[in-house]
C-alpha cells in the first residue's frame, strides 16, 4: 500500500525534534508499505532554519519538502504558512503522477488548514483518508490563548474540524479523552482511534560525543551536581514561568546543589532568560538536535515539565518529552492536571498540581534527595510502562487497522 503522510511540523533524523513522522514511516516501511512524508521546505520546529524543496531521503525514510513562507514568531507570517502549505499541497497533489499516488492519506493535524486539499485529492484519487489530532482546534485558540470565538480564524477552524470528523475514514486522536467532544462535532464513535506519542526501541543510535551540552553536563556531574532536564519549546502553551517562579522556594543551598538544565526555544526564550539570571543553578543551551537531546538524556539525573493548569487537558495529554524521559528511563517531575496521568500510571516520578510553585520547588528537592536505588527503579517502572503501551511498533500497527 502506498501511504502518504502529512505533518506540516514533520521532524526526524536531520529535519526537526518531532520525530512521530519519521517513526511511524519507519515501521510502514518495515511492514512491506511505500511512505512519504510531506511537509512545508520550512517551520519553526526544524533543526537548521529548513530543508530544500523536493524529495529528499533521511535516515531511510522519504520525504517530499514543498515551497513555504518563511516566519518567526506568532505573526501574520506564520499564518499566511500555513494557509500557503494548503495551496502548495494541493498543487503537489495535482501533479503527482497516477503510478505514485497514494491509496491512503494520513492528514497529522498540527494545524488543519491544509485538511481540505488533502481530502480532495483523496476523494480524485479514490484514496482513504484518515486525520490525525494533535491538539483540538479551533478549542485549544480559545481557551489557551483566550481568542475569541466569533474570530474568523476561530471559525475557519471550527469548520474545517467538523468537515473532517464527518469526512475522513478514520480520526486518530492523540489524546485519550477527546472522543465525546469529536462525537459531538460529527465524529461516529466507530472511527475513532486513540494512537498516542510514543517511541521506539529501535532509534537511530547516536554518534554524537562533542558538544557544549555534553561537555558542560559532564562538568555539572564532576561538581556533584544533580541535574533535571527540560526539553521541548519555550512558548506560553509550556507554561515555563511556572518553573521559574518554584525557583524561589528552593532552600538557598539548593542553588549549589541542583542543575536544571533546558534546551528549546520559543518566543519566551529572552524573558525567562532574563528572570532567571539570579539564579546560577539554571543553564539555558536554545535548540539542538534530537540526537544530542538524546545523547544528553543519559548523561542527566531527571527530567521535569511544567503545564497551565487549563480545561483543555481533560482530553488528556500526550507529551513528547515525557515519552522522552521515560524511554531514557530517567525519574520525572511534573506539575499537571489532565484526563490521564501517565506519570502516576507509571510510577516513574513525582506529580504536582499544576500553579503550585512551592510544591514544585519541594517535588525538585524530593526527587533530588532520593537515594540512587529508588531513581532507578523509578526510571525503570517509566521504561517498562512505555514499552508496553507506547512503543511506535504497535502504534503504527494500530492506525492502519
Amino acid at each position: 500500500m502506498k501511504i502518504m503522510y502529512i505533518n506540516p511540523y514533520a521532524g526526524g533524523p536531520n529535519v526537526g525534534r518531532y520525530w512521530r513522522a519519521y517513526y511511524l514511516a519507519r515501521e510502514w516501511q518495515s511492514a512491506g508499505h511505500e511512505v512519504t512524508v510531506v511537509s512545508p521546505a520550512y517551520h519553526h520546529l526544524m533543526d537548521q532554519g529548513g530543508m530544500p524543496s523536493g524529495p529528499a531521503t533521511q535516515s531511510g525514510v522519504n520525504y517530499q519538502f514543498l515551497p513555504a513562507v518563511k516566519y518567526s514568531g506568532n505573526g501574520l507570517k506564520r499564518l499566511l504558512s500555513m494557509l500557503s502549505f494548503a495551496l502548495t499541497l494541493l498543487f503537489f497533489l495535482v501533479r503527482l503522477p497516477r503510478d505514485q499516488r497514494p491509496d491512503l492519506i494520513i492528514y497529522s493535524s498540527a494545524h488543519p488548514f491544509a485538511y481540505p486539499s488533502a481530502l480532495v485529492m483523496a476523494r480524485l484519487f479514490g484514496a482513504k483518508i484518515q486525520f490525525e489530532v494533535r491538539d483540538l482546534w479551533p478549542l485549544s485558540l480559545v481557551e489557551v490563548a483566550g481568542v475569541s470565538v466569533r474570530h474568523p480564524v476561530v471559525w475557519l477552524l471550527g469548520a474545517i474540524e467538523r468537515l473532517a470528523y464527518r469526512a475522513s475514514d478514520r480520526v486518530i486522536s492523540l489524546l485519550p479523552g477527546a472522543m465525546r467532544h469529536m462525537a459531538s462535532l460529527g465524529l461516529r464513535p466507530e472511527k475513532f482511534v486513540y494512537a498516542p506519542n510514543g517511541f521506539s526501541l529501535t532509534a537511530p543510535c547516536s554518534t554524537v560525543q562533542n558538544h557544549t551540552l555534553l561537555d558542560d553536563l559532564a562538568n555539572y556531574r564532576d561538581a556533584g551536581e544533580f541535574i533535571f532536564f527540560y526539553a521541548g519549546a519555550l512558548g506560553e502553551p509550556n507554561a515555563m514561568h511556572k518553573f521559574v517562579d518554584a525557583l524561589a522556594h528552593l532552600p538557598a543551598d539548593a542553588h549549589r546543589k541542583l542543575r536544571f538544565v533546558i534546551v528549546g526555544k520559543g518566543e519566551q526564550s529572552e524573558e525567562l532568560l532574563r528572570r532567571c539570571t539570579p539564579y546560577t543553578c539554571v543553564s539555558f543551551y536554545g535548540q539542538v538536535d534530537k540526537s544530542i537531546v538524546l545523547e544528553a538524556l543519559k548523561r542527566v539525573d531527571a527530567g521535569f515539565f511544567v503545564m497551565h493548569d487549563l480545561p483543555i487537558y481533560r482530553f488528556g495529554i500526550s507529551l513528547n518529552k515525557l515519552y522522552d524521559y521515560m524511554a531514557m528511563a530517567l525519574p520525572v517531575v511534573g506539575a499537571y492536571a489532565a484526563y490521564n496521568d501517565p506519570v502516576l500510571d507509571a510510577g516513574c516520578g513525582l506529580t504536582v498540581a499544576p500553579d503550585q510553585p512551592r510544591d514544585l520547588a519541594q517535588a525538585f528537592m524530593l526527587m533530588s534527595a532520593t537515594d540512587k536505588e529508588s531513581l532507578k527503579e523509578m526510571g525503570e517502572r517509566g521504561r517498562t510502562f512505555l514499552t508496553e503501551n507506547f512503543e511506535y511498533k504497535a502504534i503504527a500497527r494500530k492506525i492502519l487497522i
